[in-house]
Formats: structure tokens, C-alpha cells, sequence
């Protein structure tokens, strides 16, 4: 069968997403292409990294990194020798840090990848330097004085740079420097912070930022220059803190929390705040809808709206006269509505503004080059030509088991609030019913057992309904009847070790029979930390009833290496065979399970961490479970190494082989920097932004508090981070002469 034309295809009943990686997967998935279509489509489209994005990838992760630590080590290194320093010593030190990454900048070119993070560094070590200066003349001005020149600095650095990393570096130093002003008659700094979230002028001024990046970039498209003005992350950010702050200023007054005619102003008076408001939300629909179409506004602007109108509906105290029990139940369905009303509308806009980017033919948006950079112009009409060419087929209608398109990750992750927040009240509900209306006093577990059992599949029948409605009232009742029935094991059971091992048989039972993807993905992480509290347990009671010296408590504790190895292996497999869970819709119910394991992971080390630092004493609980985990992430790189090198040359394939010891070492002092590597590669693999930053945040996070609470002297951990960043640095200008090699190899050859 021959492919549709690209006029039937753009034209068809389902219009078709943004061209991306995970609406090929999507339509792999629901049956409307094949598996080896959804491969081809993949080389086409760039989305598969090959060797030379293999090398540009780990170069700018490296090169990242390594000025990151080797300022945070400079910094560290004038902190710790301060007195024993000269004044000229001092700025001369971090004088020479700035100067050399301006240069170097000037250098390398502005517009490279390199130049910009030299760039970028020199705009972050302008602020050392502006300490180091006040400090060590004694100039008298204080703390906000000095992030207002760092801000004026940054704007100067960012607008001849023309990068949007500088202006997020601006945006984050400017909110310091308001914060501060704003509290420079306070007993101290932190307290000022509170005053940014509450002043009208603030808001204003973030909204004309965006309107002014905006207006650049429109007249950067119509002059057709300025491409990097029309990256979207940086105003999506903006917009999401403006209606964040917003919409908390707004619900703050609705339900009284202070009275805006006692607080402090400054020109504004806060009762203009509902009139912006009203506005702003009139003003950013027509212009995210009709001039500038991003779903991302609309949904952040569509949340926001949601939430405010709860707020006044609960100062309203809608169902408040029905009684607590009744209250909690109607709460819950108002919010399932209101929930599925927002998808409803959601989706709405995004068929619609998907038939309109079809219809106009746009280009696919390239991926940032940190990513791998895409083909560009590419678009959904050239990838069915190239299909067709290749006597690949795509069938008019979706499998039958697809109920909804593609929906972005920020419309999932809006909706999975909106379903956990009504999963809460329907909890409260039953939990009053039983124990206050009924009176229950005995086997409370079994009660809770009995009736959460109906619940859960109550919630399976409607996940399985047609309706809006009934799905997200389903996906509420799901997670109640799971939670009920997680109570009522630990209630229940004596050993917490059993409980944990039978809910997870449970989870992975129960997610099989619901059959929906983001109730899987939440089994998924549930399933983890059951595994690893379960683990835990079983060591823990083997050293507290004394048989510290038994065989039992040697194989007990090679329980946590073997498991984090398994799991890790599972996930490494899984990215390297994702061709075999694609064509069907158990290719989604695998993506829930992998995303949903790895997510696990993350949150049992962040878990250990807690415990590790000020939360131990608090809970007293085994820190076993997170035993391993660098090593069995160290075991998955190590997979992932050697089959992705295998059809590449030699080099790469001896360079792969000779940093496997150093992973495991890696792994050995550092799990969560080894989990985080896992985390990379996978993401890189397969393509998933969203993974690729959330692994990066949770990162640098990481090693900020590994740094933070490591247990040697200041001056050896400001030698500690200046050799890291330096090592990195010289692994990135490493990979940077292997590609440069390549690429004159290539040419060659061509």
C-alpha cells in the first residue's frame, strides 16, 4: 500500500503534532506507521545520534561542567585565603578570570558554542569580582548595590553577546537585586525575599520583559536575523514565574492571608493587581493563540486561572454547609471536573493549533544544539515523501486503543496534579467516612483493605470509558483505592520488609490490570522504593538480631548492588532495543515503565541523601536500600558504551573501553554522579528533552551538596573543584580536536 499524499496527510482527521521524536513514537505506537517506518523516519529526521553527536554532546556537557567548577574553586580558593591575600592579589586573581574568558570569548568566536560559555563565565566571575573589589577597598556599598551593578553588567555582557543564557544569568541577578532593595531597612537580607512575591511593581516589570522579548523576536523573523531570539525556554520561563507569582498573589488575598491595604507599597497600590491580572490574561491569550501560537502559555496561563478559581470557590465555602465528609467528596468531584474540563480545552487547542501549523507547512523546529541538532527544514510533507519513497505506508485512522493525541509534558504533568489533587480529597473522604461517620474502632486495616478494593476498581472501569470526565475521574479514584490498599498492608503486616515486597508485587499486578500509562509510570517509582525499603529492612533486622557475623547478613547485603545492577541493566536495554516495543501500545505502557524505574532511582538517592543529612535522626531509618546504586549505574553506562561503539571506529570504541574502570570508581565515590550519567546517555539515546533536563537540574544539585557537605578542609575543596573543572575542560578540548579530526578525516574521504 503507497503512502498518502502529503495534502491528504496534512488534511486528515487527526491533524499531527509538532514534528518531533515522540510524536513519531506516537504514531509507531497507535499503529499508523511501522517499526521500521518509525527507524526511518528517525535517520531522516536526525533524531538518532550518531558519532560526530556523540562527540559534540559529551564536549559541551564537559565544557559546561568544567567552568562551572573551576569558577565555583576560584571562588572557594579567595574565600578560604582571604587573609592571608594581598588586596592586589586578590582582584588580580579573579581579574585574570575574567579577562581571559572575555578573550577567550573574542577569540573563539562569540556566536560558537565554546565562546558562549566563555561568555557566560565571564558574566558570573564579574560578580566574584565586584565582592572581591567592595571587600578588600572597603568602597561602603552594601550587598545590593553590588547585585545592581552585576545586573547592569550582565545586560551590557548579554546584548552583545546576543545569547540567552546571559539573560537568564540578568533575570536571576535583577530579582536578587530588587529582593535586596527592597529590603535594605530589614534586619536581615533573606527576609527581603518575601517582599519580591508581594508588589505589584515587580509584576509589571517581568510582564514588559516578556513583551519586549517577544517584540524582538518578531521583528528579529521579519528581518530574518537574531535566530537566537527565538528560543522559547527562556520567555516560557518568564511567563511561568509571572503567573505563578501572580496567581499567588491573587489566592493570597482571596483567602485573606493578609490584607493588602496594611502592606507595604511602593507606587502601585495592591488593589491593581486583579485588574493586571485580568489583563494580562486578556493580552497573553490573543497574542499565544493568534500572533505567536505556544501551547505552553496557554496551558501555564490556563493553570493559573484554574487555581484562582478554586481559591475563590473555597472562600466562597462551596459545599462547606454539607458537612466535612460530604464536603471532601464534592471537592473532589469539582476538581476531577475542573480537570478534565482543562484538558478538554487543551486538547481543543492543540488540534486546532496543529492544523494550522500543518496548513502553513511549517518547518520542524530544530532541537538546541546541546541536544544534537536536528536536520533542519524539515518538515511532516518531506518525511512522507521520504517514506514513500522507501515504500513505507501510513494508514488513515489510529489502533482503537488511542483515546487521546500526543500531548506535551507539561499538559500530562497539569492534568496529573489535577489527579492527585482529587485522589487527596477522595482519600480525606473515605477516611472520614469509615472512621468518623461509621465509627470504625477495630481491624481498621481490614476495613480500609475492604473498601479501597471497589474504589480501585471503580477507578479501572472509568480509565476504560470514552469521557474526559470518567478518565480523570478514574485516574483520581485509582490512585485513592492504591493508597488505601498501601495503608492497609503497613497497618497490617508486622515486618515493614513484607509489606514493602507485597506492595510491589501488587503494584506491578495491579498496573498490568489497569492498562494506563500514567498509572503505570507512578507503579513504576512505587515499585522501586518498595524494592529498596524492602531491602533495607531485611538488613536492618539481620544486624539488629545480632547475626552481624552470619552468611545470612553477607548475602543480604549483596542484595542492594544485585538489584540496582539488574534494574540499570533493564533500563540500559530497554534504550538500546526500544525498536521491539514499538507498533503497538504496549510501547507506551514500556516507555511508563522505563521513565517511571529511572524516576524511582533518583528519588531513592535524593531519599538517602535526606537521610544521610539531618533527616536520619528524625526517622530512624536504614540507609541500606541506596547501596549499590552507583554501581549497578556504572554497569548500565558500561552496556550502553559497548554496544553504541561497536559500529564506530576503533578509537572510539578503545577510548569507551578505557573509561569503564573509571566509571566504577566513579560509581564507588559518587552514585548519584554515576546515576546522573546513566540518566544522560539514556536521554541523549533517546531523544527526551524533558529527561535530559531534569537529569542535568537533579546533577548540579547534586554535586552542590556533595561539595557542600564534604568533610576536608576549605582550602583542599577549593583544590578539589579548580582540578575538577580543569580535568573537564581538558576532556572537552580533547573531544573538540578528535571531532575536528573527524570531520577533516571525512572530508577527505568525500
Amino acid at each position: 500500500m503507497n503512502i498518502q499524499s502529503p495534502e491528504h496527510a496534512s488534511s486528515s482527521k487527526d491533524s499531527f503534532p509538532p514534528l518531533s521524536r515522540s510524536s513519531l513514537s506516537l504514531l509507531c505506537d497507535s499503529g499508523r506507521i511501522s517499526p521500521s517506518a518509525w527507524s526511518q523516519a528517525l535517520d531522516f529526521c536526525g533524531f538518532r545520534p550518531d558519532g560526530k553527536a556523540w562527540l559534540t554532546y559529551w564536549r559541551q556537557v564537559f565544557l559546561l561542567g568544567g567552568v562551572l567548577f573551576f569558577l565555583a574553586g576560584i571562588i572557594c580558593f579567595i574565600a578560604w585565603n582571604w587573609d592571608d591575600m594581598q588586596p592586589f592579589a586578590r582582584m588580580t586573581l579573579v581579574g585574570v578570570i575574567v579577562a581571559s574568558t572575555g578573550i577567550g570569548a573574542v577569540a573563539v568566536g562569540p556566536d560558537s558554542r565554546s565562546g558562549q560559555a566563555l561568555l557566560l563565565a565571564c558574566g558570573v566571575a564579574m560578580g566574584p569580582l565586584l565582592a572581591v573589589f567592595g571587600q578588600t577597598y572597603q568602597t561602603g556599598a552594601e550587598l545590593w548595590e553590588l547585585f545592581r551593578v552585576w545586573t547592569v553588567l550582565l545586560v551590557a555582557l548579554a546584548l552583545a553577546g546576543r545569547q540567552t543564557g546571559l539573560w537568564f544569568a540578568a533575570w536571576l541577578s535583577g530579582n536578587v537585586f530588587i529582593a535586596l532593595w527592597l529590603g535594605r531597612n530589614l534586619t536581615s537580607p533573606f527576609d527581603a525575599f518575601s517582599q519580591l512575591f508581594a508588589i505589584p511593581e515587580w509584576l509589571v516589570a517581568i510582564a514588559c520583559a516578556i513583551f519586549l522579548w517577544e517584540w524582538a523576536a518578531q521583528r528579529a523573523v521579519r528581518k530574518g536575523a537574531q535566530n537566537w531570539l527565538r528560543s522559547r525556554w527562556f520567555p516560557r520561563l518568564l511567563f511561568l514565574d509571572l503567573a505563578a507569582r501572580t496567581s499567588c498573589y491573587l489566592i493570597e488575598g482571596i483567602l485573606g492571608s493578609y490584607r493588602w491595604a496594611d502592606t507595604w507599597q511602593l507606587w502601585l497600590p495592591h488593589q491593581v493587581v486583579p485588574y493586571f491580572a485580568v489583563a494580562l490574561a486578556g493580552l497573553a491569550w490573543w497574542w499565544y493563540r493568534k500572533k505567536e501560537p505556544d501551547l505552553f502559555m496557554l496551558a501555564t496561563l490556563l493553570g493559573a486561572v484554574a487555581a484562582v478559581l478554586l481559591a475563590v470557590l473555597a472562600e466562597a465555602e462551596l459545599f462547606f454547609d454539607l458537612g466535612v465528609v460530604a464536603a471532601f467528596l464534592f471537592w473532589g468531584l469539582l476538581v476531577t471536573g475542573l480537570t478534565a474540563g482543562l484538558a478538554k480545552m487543551l486538547l481543543h487547542l492543540q488540534k486546532a493549533m496543529s492544523a494550522e501549523e500543518n496548513e502553513k507547512h511549517a518547518p520542524m523546529v530544530s532541537l538546541p544544539s546541546f541536544f544534537g541538532r536536528a536536520r533542519s527544514g524539515v518538515s511532516w510533507q518531506l518525511l512522507w515523501e521520504n517514506l514513500q519513497a522507501h515504500g513505507e505506508a501510513l494508514r488513515d485512522e489510529p489502533a482503537p486503543d488511542v483515546k487521546e493525541p500526543y500531548s506535551p509534558w507539561y499538559i500530562k504533568l497539569l492534568l496529573a496534579l489535577g489527579g492527585w489533587l482529587a485522589a487527596v480529597l477522595f482519600m480525606c473522604f473515605l477516611g472520614l467516612l469509615l472512621f468518623e461517620t461509621l465509627n470504625i474502632s477495630s481491624h481498621e486495616e481490614l476495613t480500609i483493605f475492604i473498601v479501597s478494593v471497589p474504589v480501585l476498581l471503580l477507578g479501572r472501569t472509568m480509565l476504560a470509558g470514552g469521557k474526559l470526565f470518567s478518565r480523570h475521574f478514574g485516574f483520581a479514584l485509582a490512585i485513592a483505592g492504591t493508597s488505601g490498599i498501601a495503608i492497609a498492608l503497613f497497618l497490617g503486616l508486622d515486618s515493614v520488609m513484607t509489606a514493602c515486597f507485597v506492595l510491589a508485587a501488587l503494584l506491578a499486578a495491579i498496573s498490568v490490570f489497569m492498562r494506563n500509562v500514567a498509572y503505570t509510570f507512578l507503579s513504576a517509582i512505587g515499585i522501586v522504593g518498595c524494592v529498596a525499603q524492602g531491602i533495607s529492612s531485611l538488613i536492618y533486622a539481620s544486624v539488629r538480631h545480632g547475626f552481624a557475623d552470619s552468611a545470612m547478613l553477607d548475602m543480604a547485603l549483596l542484595l542492594p548492588p544485585v538489584w540496582w545492577v539488574l534494574l540499570s541493566l533493564g533500563l540500559a536495554c530497554f534504550c538500546l532495543q526500544e525498536k521491539r516495543w514499538r507498533g503497538s501500545m504496549r510501547g507506551q505502557t514500556a516507555d511508563a515503565w522505563f521513565f517511571g524505574a529511572y524516576t524511582g532511582m533518583l528519588m531513592i538517592q535524593i531519599w538517602s541523601l535526606g537521610l544521610s543529612y539531618g533527616l536520619r535522626a528524625i526517622l530512624d531509618l536504614p540507609l541500606w536500600g541506596s547501596g549499590g546504586m552507583g554501581l549497578g549505574a556504572a554497569a548500565g553506562v558500561t552496556v550502553l558504551i559497548l554496544f553504541l561503539t561497536k559500529k564506530h571506529s576503533l578509537t572510539a570504541r578503545v577510548a569507551g573501553m578505557a573509561s569503564v574502570p573509571l566509571l566504577f570508581a566513579l560509581g564507588w565515590y559518587l552514585p548519584g554522579a554515576t546515576l546522573a550519567l546513566l540518566g544522560l546517555v539514556m536521554a541523549r539515546q533517546m531523544g527526551n528533552a524533558v529527561m535530559q533536563g531534569a537529569v542535568l537540574v537533579y546533577f548540579f544539585a547534586y554535586m552542590i551538596f556533595y561539595y557542600y557537605n564534604l568533610a576536608m578542609p576549605f582550602s583542599a575543596k577549593s583544590t578539589y573543584l579548580v582540578t575538577s573543572g580543569l580535568v573537564l575542560l581538558l576532556l572537552a578540548l580533547v573531544l573538540r580536536v578528535w571531532q575536528t579530526k573527524s570531520s577533516i578525516e571525512e572530508a577527505g574521504r568525500a
